[in-house]
């Protein structure tokens, strides 16, 4: 079983954002919800997030998000 320390924050952004991470410097992460958008699609943002950290993204020396999202999606 994998612990992992995170923060959840709702913040005003515009609706093509659904949800972003940011890895503090504790070793813990803030992941930040776009409070414009619903219940559903905050638990879906909330899964896709804590995918990329379970899967190590924010420890890849590439930070371009763009090749981060193709990584993790097989694309």
């Amino acid at each position: 079983m994998i612990i992992i320390n995170t923060n959840v924050i709702y913040a005003d952004m515009p609706t093509t954002i659904k949800a972003y991470t940011v890895n503090n410097c504790d070793d813990s992460f803030t992941i930040v919800l776009n409070s414009r958008l619903n219940r559903e699609q905050h638990l879906i943002s909330y899964h896709h997030e804590l995918t990329h950290i379970e899967n190590g993204d924010y420890d890849r020396q590439c930070k371009d998000v763009d090749i981060v999202e193709i990584s993790a999606h097989g694309l």
